[in-house]
């Protein structure tokens, strides 16, 4: 009987290897859910937070630049000054918000392709900031068309350039939008997988450990109980554990050593056949001896009859009595 294979030893087996599945099916959902997070964010600054910047910065040009005809418009039909100021400052801060936020993307964790974009699109708008201050600036004085048109030629660049990046970035958003799918779903097939596998392996476990700690050392002891009900004690059973087979064990092999000490009763011999007797011969019987006998039995007979037919008698006249 091989110890090793006892009750504590087997549960913490078992233990260990449903903890290892545990583990495994722990890692796949991180794995997963971790992958589905990178996802997310690249879907989120590539595909969504990038796109924005360059749509905003795509509004703010057009939007400039359609302000730069309205200035000459105003100046042209004499309105309010202090309009035409308070416009023209505005168009000045918004192109140097546009090209600071292209200087801070091109600082930040864009890719190395965005970036070719982003410094494209900076210098145009470098030149076009450039073109369309002196046009604001030269329009209350009535001149300033050479600028103007300096300025459409950089605004052209500008938006071809950011109508491209546009593009990339939305392809680069779909694609970790499809990214994000397939790590849903290959995730979800491996925990599918680890729990097929929970259920399959588990019980499997269970049954080994089972047969090892418990159904071969019970087959074990029983084998020993049969040879001790045929006389057999040599075998002895060894058993190290402090558990419920090794208390099995220790009453089995106490059951042999008071078995193996009771001496076998001693073979009674076979007692001598007594000699045979002679059969005694018949005695003789003496002359006139039969007479006597059959002359007694009949005066027994005839007294038996007398008394018989005195109880009769009784009977007869008891019953007349009654009468």
């Amino acid at each position: 009987m091989n110890s090793s294979n006892n009750l504590k030893s087997g549960q913490k087996v078992l233990t260990l290897k449903v903890l290892i599945l545990a583990i495994v099916i722990i890692l796949i959902a991180f794995i997963g859910l971790f992958i589905q997070k990178s996802s997310m964010n690249s879907t989120f600054n590539s595909g969504f937070k990038d796109y924005q910047r360059s749509a905003k910065l795509l509004k703010d040009v057009n939007a400039v630049h359609a302000n730069l005809y309205k200035i000459k418009g105003m100046v042209a039909a004499s309105q309010d000054k202090q309009e035409i100021t308070k416009l023209s400052e505005q168009q000045i801060v918004q192109i140097a918000e546009d090209v600071s936020l292209v200087k801070k993307a091109l600082d930040g964790d864009v890719g190395a392709e965005q970036k070719k974009f982003y410094q494209a699109i900076l210098d145009n708008l470098v030149e076009y900031e450039k073109s369309a201050v002196q046009v604001i600036r030269l329009a209350p004085m009535g001149t300033g068309t050479a600028y103007l048109s300096s300025a459409n030629e950089r605004m052209e660049a500008v938006t071809q350039l950011l109508g491209q990046l546009l593009a990339f970035e939305s392809n680069v958003g779909e694609k970790g939008y499809s990214s994000a799918n397939a790590a849903f779903y290959v995730a979800t097939v491996l925990l599918i997988i680890g729990l097929v596998l929970c259920i399959v392996l588990i019980p499997s476990f269970i049954k080994k450990m089972l047969t090892a700690s418990v159904i071969e050392p019970l087959e074990e002891t029983s084998t020993a109980l049969r040879e001790f009900a045929a006389g057999k004690f040599n075998r002895s059973l060894a058993w190290d554990e402090d558990d419920a087979i090794g208390e099995l064990v220790q009453s089995v092999n106490s059951l042999r050593s008071r078995m193996s000490s009771v001496p076998a009763p001693a073979q009674r011999q076979a007692p001598e056949p007594a000699p045979a007797r002679k059969p005694a011969a018949p005695e003789p019987i003496a002359p006139g001896a039969d007479d006597k006998a059959k002359s007694l039995s009949g005066m027994i007979k005839k007294i038996s009859d007398a008394d018989q037919l005195v109880t009769s008698s009784k009977k007869a006249i008891d019953k007349l009595q009654d009468i």
